[in-house]
C-alpha cells in the first residue's frame, strides 16, 4: 500500500511499518552521527501507541457506562449514560483501525471498566444503600462488535446485564 494512503487510513500500521524501516536503516551502521534514529523510531511508535490508547479508553468508557445502565436501569442518569455511550462510540468508530485489534485486550479493558463503573456507582448512590452486583466472566462484547458502525446500545446493555450474577 502507498505510504500516503496507509498514513491516512491506518496510522498504527503506518507507524509500525516506518519504525521497522528505520530500525533496518539504523542497523546499517553507516548513518551520520547526528541522525538519532532510535529516538525517531520511539517517537513514531508513540504515535501509534497514542491512537491505541485512545481507542482503549473509549472502549473502557463505553463498557463502564453500559455496566452502570445494566446494574441500575431505573436510575435517573440512565439517559445521560446512554448518550455518553453514543458519544464515546462515535469517537471510537472514528479512531479505530483494524491494525489495532491485535493490541487491544477486551478482557483487560473489561476489568478496568468494572473497577471504574463500581466507583462511579458508589459515588452516584452516595449515602443511599445500593449493592453492586457480582459480575462474572470475560468481556461480553468483542472489540469488533464494539467498533461496529451499527453498534446497538440496548443489545449491548442486555449482553452486559447477562453477566450480572446477583
Amino acid at each position: 500500500m502507498d505510504h500516503d494512503i496507509l498514513y491516512e487510513v491506518d496510522i498504527c500500521g503506518w507507524a509500525e511499518q516506518q519504525a521497522a524501516a528505520l530500525r533496518r536503516l539504523a542497523a546499517r551502521g553507516d548513518m551520520p552521527n547526528d541522525l538519532d534514529l532510535m529516538h525517531v523510531v520511539e517517537e513514531i511508535e508513540d504515535v501509534g501507541n497514542s491512537h491505541v490508547d485512545a481507542v482503549s479508553s473509549y472502549i473502557r468508557l463505553i463498557l463502564s457506562h453500559l455496566l452502570l445502565v445494566a446494574t441500575d436501569p431505573d436510575a435517573a442518569a440512565v439517559p445521560h449514560w446512554c448518550s455518553e455511550v453514543a458519544t464515546f462510540h462515535a469517537e471510537l468508530v472514528q479512531r479505530y483501525q483494524p491494525s489495532m485489534r491485535q493490541r487491544l485486550d477486551a478482557d483487560t479493558i473489561w476489568r478496568r471498566a468494572l473497577r471504574e463503573a463500581q466507583a462511579k456507582f458508589a459515588a452516584f448512590h452516595g449515602d443511599r444503600p445500593a449493592r453492586w452486583p457480582a459480575i462474572s466472566g470475560a468481556c461480553p462484547l468483542g472489540v469488533e462488535e464494539l467498533c461496529d458502525e451499527e453498534f446497538d446500545i440496548a443489545a449491548a446493555t442486555a449482553r452486559v446485564r447477562d453477566r450480572l450474577t446477583d
